[in-house]
């Protein structure tokens, strides 16, 4: 009977207004509740760490996030944010010495001097970094750190380290913060001198910042505790709150949202269309019993309309689920809007990556670290001014409903898709016998 009341994953609405960890929570009680409704082969470390296929690939996540969603900038930053903690931990101890470790637990860590909320660990995050290969900056040894000798800034500055040289020229003045006092001169040097700390700054003014082009959704509070900690440390461990509020947002909110909708293989006008070609198929069955009751021919030809009224149900209730049964019996789907036109996707372009190749970390210059293409510097995460929305509205009405088809290559996809089609066929089949019986039974009208 389980199969009549299996349920893909819900869809978990975005919290309004800033994120925080009471807002988060609220995430993980609704992912207990449905824990069994995603297979292991399409877990959030899976897809995180690039081991699911399309259309569930990390790529698929990114471009649902941007596209769908609009707030692909989490998942950007937490990429870059497990790369760093990597780079990190492999940068010669002492640089690192340079950037202590900062505890957000000490009231004194606080830009005003107040005790901030208990960033302990919660569940999974460091579950994910460890699938992903990378230790948790909690777990960073600290004796490599308090051991290592101090190292005097003899540059002058902002000069580039080995480990920032990738990121360009371009240099970003550090963020004022009203509520926390100035730096003096020999921290100032000393920071200067701290390891990553022109990309950080970088990554201040595109993510922390407010108003930042691809500014988190974070709430003052974070916000606030976050500079205060990355004027004083390049260390890991000054994102922690970030880390918290964006793992959870991601494991619990996004992940789940993104299953549900890779679920759905028709884009939405090839739905409507799927939706009312079954409503008529349902017409055309009850057509056919009426008819057949109201003539002289044998009852039992009644039968017939059973085939229409099961095969209209099930697209049916498929269709309401997003799913084409047609499409899943060949193991394709439509290709999405913006995967049209490789040449006019949202990373792609030659003549877009020549113009931007001097102000911005491209995929091309980190595809070492990056499994996917994104650019981890740039604009805001809009797309209506992409190429493929113009190609797209020119579309016919006949295009956009036969689009082209491309492989489903994700068992695990197939497996949530193969039971909502088994429960679609049971209930059609439950609704289809009462119907067939009752007709059936009915006298013949003999009026032709």
């Amino acid at each position: 009977m389980s199969i009549l009341f299996y349920k893909k994953p819900d869809y978990r609405p975005k919290n309004e207004g800033p994120l925080n960890l009471q807002k988060c929570q609220k995430f993980v009680e609704k992912t207990k509740e449905c824990k069994s409704e995603i297979p292991p082969d399409l877990s959030f470390e899976r897809i995180i760490s690039n081991k699911a296929l399309p259309p569930c690939s990390l790529q698929d996540f990114i471009d649902y996030l941007a596209y769908v969603t609009n707030d692909a900038e989490n998942l950007q930053f937490y990429l870059w944010l497990v790369d760093y903690h990597q780079r990190f931990r492999n940068a010669p101890p002492e640089e690192t010495a340079l950037s202590p470790k900062w505890n957000f637990d000490d009231p004194q860590s606080s830009p005003r001097h107040s005790g901030n909320s208990n960033y302990s660990a919660i569940g999974g995050s460091d579950k994910t970094l460890s699938i992903l290969g990378v230790k948790d900056f909690d777990a960073i040894e600290e004796e490599d750190i308090s051991n290592a000798s101090l190292i005097e800034d003899r540059s002058g500055g902002d000069q580039p380290s080995p480990y920032t040289a990738t990121l360009g020229t371009l240099k970003f003045a550090e963020i004022p913060l009203a509520e926390s006092k100035p730096l003096d001169g020999h921290q100032r040097r000393s920071n200067n001198a701290q390891p990553f700390r022109l990309e950080i700054n970088r990554v201040i003014t595109h993510y922390i910042a407010p108003g930042a082009p691809r500014e988190l959704n974070l709430s003052h509070k974070d916000r606030a505790a976050v500079l205060y900690a990355l004027r004083r440390t390049t260390h890991p461990s000054a994102f922690h709150p970030v880390k918290k509020v964006l793992d959870l947002t991601l494991r619990n909110q996004s992940h789940p949202n993104f299953v549900r909708w890779s679920i759905c293989n028709g884009n939405k006008p090839w739905t409507i269309f799927l939706r009312t070609f079954a409503v008529c198929n349902i017409i055309i069955g009850f057509a056919i019993a009426i008819l057949l009751t109201l003539s002289h021919v044998s009852r039992w030809y009644r039968i017939l309309a059973a085939l229409e009224w099961w095969f209209g149900i099930t697209n049916l209730i498929a269709a309401y689920q997003g799913l084409c049964v047609l499409l899943l019996r060949r193991h394709t789907r439509e290709v999405r809007p913006w995967e049209m036109d490789e040449q006019g996707r949202r990373y792609g372009g030659s003549d877009e990556e020549a113009a931007l190749r001097h102000s911005k970390v491209l995929y091309e210059e980190t595809k070492s670290r990056w499994p996917v293409k994104m650019e981890l510097f740039g604009p805001p995460n809009t797309w209506d001014q992409e190429t493929w929305m113009d190609r797209y509205g020119m579309k016919s009405v006949f295009k956009k409903t036969f689009e082209k088809e491309v492989p489903t290559q994700e068992q695990g996809l197939h497996l949530m898709q193969n039971r909502i089609v088994r429960q679609a066929e049971a209930w059609a089949l439950i609704i289809t016998i009462p119907l067939t019986i009752f007709f059936t039974a009915l006298p013949k009208g003999n009026l032709y």
